[in-house]
């Protein structure tokens, strides 16, 4: 691995909002100096099917250097700093202040919509309570959708494939955008799902050329 392969540009573009007035984001565009690099690498690396319901394949990132440990360093501060205090988050009965660590791999969405879990097939929320994405492709591939549930949900309504729209048990609020080479930061207690749709998903594409993110696990 090169060692300024992660590396940041001087400036980046970032942008703050709410999803649905509600949802707060932050959105950091150009995170990369040489986001082909990054793609090109992540997607030699082996990839293998997680012990939990994702709807692809993970890789870890074998080879920790010095521009990974900044920018890890850069994105947990601009979170600590800007983010958190947007959020209402308790550990051990006390507001979380700060987070301490950052792990982060590489993604991959590559599961045919008629061979998807039933846990697949709807909205889903994360362990931790912060998550954030690095979308890595510049075809469509799909931003994130983020939803209210509003009911149990029913065997019926787990049909159907990757769920991209409102329905009875769930109703969408909004999305991010998937802008090449953009970081997003959002809450991961809120139902979201990957926006996946269109013919790549159900052809050979979403193995040649599938969506690939670099994921990011912020820890207390």
């Amino acid at each position: 691995m090169e060692d300024d392969l992660f590396e940041m540009p001087s400036e980046v573009d970032i942008r703050r909002f709410k999803i649905g007035g509600e949802i707060p984001v932050i959105l950091v565009d150009g995170i990369f100096k040489n986001p082909d690099q990054i793609r090109e690498y992540a997607l030699r690396l082996p990839y293998s099917q997680p012990p939990y319901p994702y709807p692809g394949r993970l890789a870890a990132i074998p080879e920790p250097n010095r521009s990974l440990v900044d920018l890890k360093r850069k994105i947990l501060g601009l979170v600590n700093s800007q983010y958190l205090s947007q959020l209402q988050i308790a550990r051990d009965g006390q507001r979380l202040l700060a987070f301490r660590k950052l792990h982060t791999d590489f993604g991959v969405i590559d599961v045919h919509p008629d061979e998807l879990s039933s846990e697949q097939r709807i909205p889903h929320t994360d362990p931790v309570p912060v998550f954030g994405l690095i979308y890595l492709n510049r075809e469509e591939r799909g931003g994130t959708l983020f939803f209210k549930q509003k009911q149990p949900v029913s065997h019926e309504e787990r049909g159907g494939g990757y769920l991209t729209t409102s329905n009875p048990a769930f109703e969408l609020l909004g999305r991010i955008d998937p802008a090449y080479n953009r970081l997003a930061i959002y809450p991961g207690f809120v139902p979201h799902s990957g926006e996946i749709a269109g013919d790549w998903i159900r052809g050979p594409d979403r193995f040649s050329n599938p969506r690939l993110t670099q994921r990011l696990v912020f820890l207390p």
